[in-house]
């Protein structure tokens, strides 16, 4: 169900009863319930095209915050005093302005870094060839 957002449109009943069917099969029955939940909500009362990116996912968002606040946990192995916490925040804001400014005048060319919209494009690209077979 994770998928279901870039999975074509066309066949997200077709899979869903698949796996209402598995379900009943195994006895599945909390995930049972969620089915009827995620039919009632996204099957029924939203419609598809709000929340399925088969076909445009470049209308995925990444929270900054959320993006920020997972480097911060990477930049610290263990929680940090509150001393080496403000030193590193100054690093990286600091770092932040050298970069913007280098940018700016042209210095500094980014380098192309491969995005999860870019990931989901290239598999969404797999799938589409591999349907088109």
């Amino acid at each position: 169900i994770t998928n279901f957002p870039f999975i074509n449109p066309e066949y997200i009943f077709d899979i869903y009863n698949y796996i209402k069917i598995i379900c009943q099969i195994y006895n599945y029955f909390n995930f049972l319930n969620f089915l009827e939940y995620f039919n009632k909500t996204y099957l029924y009362k939203y419609d598809i095209q709000y929340w399925n990116y088969y076909n445009d996912v470049n209308h995925i968002t990444y929270n900054a915050s959320e993006s920020f606040n997972n480097y911060l946990k990477k930049l610290f192995y263990k929680k940090p005093s509150f001393y080496e916490l403000i030193y590193h925040l100054k690093r990286e804001e600091s770092l932040s302005y050298n970069n913007y400014k280098r940018k700016i005048e042209g210095v500094w060319k980014k380098k192309r870094i491969l995005t999860k919209t870019d990931e989901i494009n290239d598999f969404i690209k797999k799938y589409k060839k591999k349907e088109s077979d």
